[in-house]
Parts: structure tokens; sequence; C-alpha cells
């Protein structure tokens, strides 16, 4: 399994002369989703997420980080993430999609303390509410 390698936050002041080493903190592209997936899911004009994969939907393969796709770079430095989701009707697509993108990024960043190089946002459908929810 990838996993990517956290380094310590250069903005948090230390006072101590040299830090010992502790070791070494690794995140499983796994926990990037579930970060990821709570972000997405509280964010506005969100439905769902949907599967990126057709047979993913008709066998329910992902159902537990469905939508989310982590990649890490080749140095497991940074991170890509894609997402597959699902937007209320009449709400305005790219509005929706940069909140996403901005979103990801903060919760991502400063709750893992891993950059991230992309976030992608690929809308596979659009709700219409019914009309007694309008």
């Amino acid at each position: 399994m990838d996993v990517a390698q956290v380094e310590p936050n250069p903005m948090v002041e230390d006072n101590s002369a040299s830090p010992p080493k502790l070791g070494k903190v690794e995140v499983s592209p796994n926990a990037v989703a579930t970060v990821v997936s709570h972000a997405v899911l509280k964010c506005y004009g969100v439905v769902g997420m949907a599967a990126h994969h057709p047979l993913g939907e008709m066998l329910r393969i992902e159902e537990r980080n469905r939508g989310v796709d982590v990649n890490f770079d080749s140095n497991k430095r940074h991170v890509t993430i894609d997402l597959y989701v699902i937007i209320e009707y009449g709400t305005r697509i790219s509005a929706v999609a940069n909140n996403i993108m901005s979103t990801v990024k903060f919760a991502v960043e400063s709750s893992l303390g891993l950059p991230v190089a992309q976030v992608n946002v690929n809308v596979q459908g659009i709700r219409v509410s019914k009309p007694n929810e309008l």
C-alpha cells in the first residue's frame, strides 16, 4: 500500500535547540480519503459522492470512500485528489467545484499536514429536487 510521509510543520516554532527525532509519520490513502469525504459532503451544493467507475457502482465495491481517488507523487510528499461528485440542480457548478477544491485542500493540509498538489472535481451527475423539497 502506498503511504505518504509527513514532515513536521516548519511554521510551528520550536523553542528547543535541536528537537529529538522520534520517528516518522505515514499517512495511508484511506486516511486521506476519509478526511476528503467528510470535507466534500459538508460543502454547499454537494448531494453526494459517485463511484468513478460504472462497475464499482453496480457491484458496490467502493462503498467506504466512494468517489475519492488519492494518488501520491513519486516522492510521496504531495497528494493529488480526484473527486467524483453529484451536485444539486440550480447551483452554479463552477462555484460549488471551486468551493470543494479549496475546502478539501484546507482540510487535508490542516489535519494531516500533507501538501496537496491538485484537487480535481468531476461532476458525475445533477440531482433535481422534488417540487415539495424546494
